[in-house]
């Protein structure tokens, strides 16, 4: 799922401008920026599928170790 920056702002110590692509952070980030508008607006049902999909990266990773 891709995640695109609605506004600038800085997350992780990375700069991101109004239509970067955002990756690398953590659902609860993400839920977060989407609460304060900094994402453009995610609804329940994409919020649920990207945990599930962050939580299958994560069991890959886990995985590969």
């Amino acid at each position: 799922m891709k995640i695109v920056a609605k506004i600038d702002f800085v997350a992780n110590n990375k700069k991101y401008i109004a239509g970067d692509e955002i990756n690398d952070l953590t659902y609860e980030q993400i839920a977060r920026l989407n609460e304060m508008g900094f994402i453009k607006p995610l609804d329940y049902k994409d919020l649920v599928l990207l945990e599930r999909e962050l939580k299958e990266k994560k069991i890959v990773k886990k995985e590969e170790l």
